[in-house]
């Protein structure tokens, strides 16, 4: 009897410690098992056990395995049939142990057989394989990025409407040093057809050691060859002479044996006569013969030889072409009293007409053509003959100026030079002033307020110059500085422009004109940034009384950066509930291109009798404000 019951009590001692041991009286875990045989004769171990993976399904359709059942281990003595690879049971597709996870509600595999191989899977997060010289192949199957059940008919197949496919990007030379390229190998070639001018190109040819590299461009043209390129045939257009700049002259040279395709730009530089340049453009190479034509530029060193040495469709060879002596010259150029005509160059409008130059010293020689251009205008001196003492020249000038600006024109002659100054005005006449931004950078501004009288002085201030005011947002002119200083019938209180109105990209550092922009061609309203960037760089100072009064046109803010100045006059506003009068004197609320909110935009204001200023300070769009135009 005594024997009988030693055991439980064992057992009971045991676990009353929070403990069991098996095999062992002092058990190193909540189980501790250790093995009762050690030398192969018994079976150790322990057996879980075991179902097939049907058995889990049916217990997945009676609800048999829950939150009660987190962890619980079982050995799956057959797969579930693929029927039954769903729900509870989808990944019991092998032999093995399985752990049951409640909070994903499915078995899962235990130990390493569960991976990216037989498994579908989600990264937690970015993987890189260092692959060491080794290759990574797939053998059978299909690959699909971006979709989960690729195409059929395709071994890769890449799915978005936003990315692209970016093949492996290289210069001529790298791809031409590419040993044995495959037939059918693709690459993107960066310069294949000149400066920036890329190409998807497929190697052709079946045999690896002689490529034939072919374009994929809509031109689909290769790079052409020549076998002859005849520079001792070459014929100059055009004549060059010491120390003048060159105008006008070409040099063509012919060649045999042309293979079709295309040859890049190029420009090669002179030796003996020193500074010049032969330029050809990017062309086309015809098959059989045909003729290159090289432009030359620059300012000859001295007469006599000047050599080229080029090289086109892989053949290179050398033309010369000869260069005089300058004889011709004047003792004073007075760039002073040039004189255009017509006096107005207008930006964005075609422009012909002539700069008259006088001169004196003139020793009677002839001299070649003259030209060079200069925003947008070219400037011709025809061939002639000096006078022989006094004399002028007459440049003829054509072309469409492309920015309002003051013009320096830089007139030279033999030995002699001297500068023009003209001013290019915007398509309202008005005229404009280069000012500092900051960063070495400069801006060209308006001189005067829009709506202004660009006749007049832009630094005096007087009401003719104080120009018209709008609601932010708009080309509507809502007063001008006539507008008497009582309430505007009619007028919108309510008026707030969408955000984006005057500057459609939203972006300070790349505004967009719209059509709502009241400035002239060329130009539109600044940015709080570019408000802020004058006033930063510039020095500050004030005219006239700045005491608030309808009557008080004579005060005005002065931004000055070096010789150039910007003369902002204290026009006030109009209020946002009835257009009145506002402050005409005591001060300015100039507007930017940058909105804030619905109802509020960013406005450069100053008031100097309280000596603020704030380049970036909220107003209501309601406001009617001076537009001052920055150029685009």
């Amino acid at each position: 009897m005594k024997k009988r019951k030693l055991l439980p009590l064992v057992f009971i001692g045991i676990m009353t410690s929070g403990q069991v041991g098996i095999n062992t009286p002092s058990p190193k875990a909540t189980v501790d098992i250790v093995a009762k045989n050690t030398d192969g004769s018994l079976p150790e171990g322990i057996l879980v056990p075991k179902l097939t993976g049907d058995v889990l399904f049916t217990a997945s359709t009676l609800g048999t395995y829950g939150s009660n059942q987190n962890g619980v281990i079982v050995f799956v003595t057959q797969p579930a049939s693929n029927a039954n690879q769903i729900g509870q049971t989808v990944q019991i597709d092998e032999v093995g142990f399985y752990y049951f996870d409640a909070g994903q509600n499915r078995w899962k595999k235990l130990g390493s057989s569960s991976n990216i191989y037989n498994s579908d899977g989600t990264l937690s997060s970015t993987r890189h394989v260092i692959m060491d010289g080794n290759n990574l192949g797939f053998t059978g199957g299909r690959i699909g990025m971006g979709t989960s059940s690729p195409d059929p008919s395709a071994i890769l197949d890449l799915t978005s409407t936003t990315l692209g496919l970016l093949p492996p990007r290289m210069t001529k030379v790298q791809m031409d040093a590419i040993q044995n390229p495959l037939y059918g190998l693709v690459v993107f070639c960066t310069d294949c057809f000149g400066a920036n001018k890329g190409c998807l190109m497929i190697n052709d040819s079946v045999a690896p050691t002689t490529p034939n590299w072919g374009s994929l461009c809509s031109t689909n043209v290769a790079t052409g060859i020549i076998d002859d390129l005849q520079c001792a045939n070459a014929t100059t257009s055009g004549a060059l002479h010491s120390g003048i700049i060159v105008s006008g002259v070409t040099t063509t040279i012919p060649y045999s044996g042309g293979h079709n395709g295309t040859h890049f730009a190029g420009n090669f530089n002179s030796t003996g006569v020193t500074g010049l340049v032969a330029h050809i453009n990017d062309g086309f190479i015809s098959d059989g013969n045909g003729s290159l034509v090289f432009e030359i530029t620059g300012i000859p060193s001295g007469a006599g030889t000047a050599s080229f040495n080029i090289t086109v469709g892989e053949k290179t060879c050398t033309f010369t072409v000869d260069v005089d002596d300058f004889t011709a010259s004047v003792t004073s150029i007075d760039c002073g009293n040039g004189v255009f005509s017509p006096a107005s160059i207008i930006q964005g409008q075609s422009y012909t007409g002539t700069l008259t130059i006088p001169y004196t010293g003139g020793n009677g020689d002839s001299y070649p053509q003259q030209q060079f251009s200069q925003n947008g205008l070219t400037f011709t001196l025809p061939a002639g003959t000096l006078a022989t003492g006094n004399g002028n020249f007459i440049y003829t000038i054509s072309g469409i100026p492309t920015s309002a600006l003051t013009m320096s024109i830089p007139i030279s002659f033999g030995n002699v030079s001297c500068n023009v100054s003209t001013v290019v005005t915007t398509a309202g006449g008005g005229s404009v002033v280069t000012m500092c931004m900051g960063n070495n950078t400069t801006k060209v501004w308006m001189a005067h307020n829009l709506g202004a009288d660009t006749s007049l002085d832009p630094d005096i201030p007087i009401k003719q110059i104080h120009g018209n005011y709008y609601q932010w947002g708009s080309s509507t002119i809502v007063a001008d500085a006539d507008t008497p200083a009582g309430a505007i019938s009619g007028w919108d209180a309510a008026f707030y422009a969408p955000d984006l109105s005057w500057n459609g990209s939203g972006n300070e550092n790349a505004p967009m004109k719209t059509a709502n922009d009241p400035c002239p061609s060329g130009f539109r309203v600044p940015t709080r940034n570019e408000w802020g960037a004058l006033r930063n760089n510039s020095t500050v100072s004030k005219t006239g009384s700045f005491t608030n009064s309808a009557s008080n046109f004579g005060s005005a803010l002065i931004y000055t950066c070096g010789n150039n100045k910007i003369t902002l006059p204290a026009t006030g506003g109009r209020s946002i509930n009835n257009g009145s009068l506002e402050n005409r004197g005591l001060g300015g609320g100039y507007s930017s291109s940058t909105a804030i909110d619905n109802t509020n935009a960013y406005g450069h204001n100053f008031n100097l009798l309280s000596g603020e200023i704030f380049p970036a300070r909220s107003d209501k769009k309601t406001n009617g404000q001076p537009v001052r135009c920055i150029q685009e």
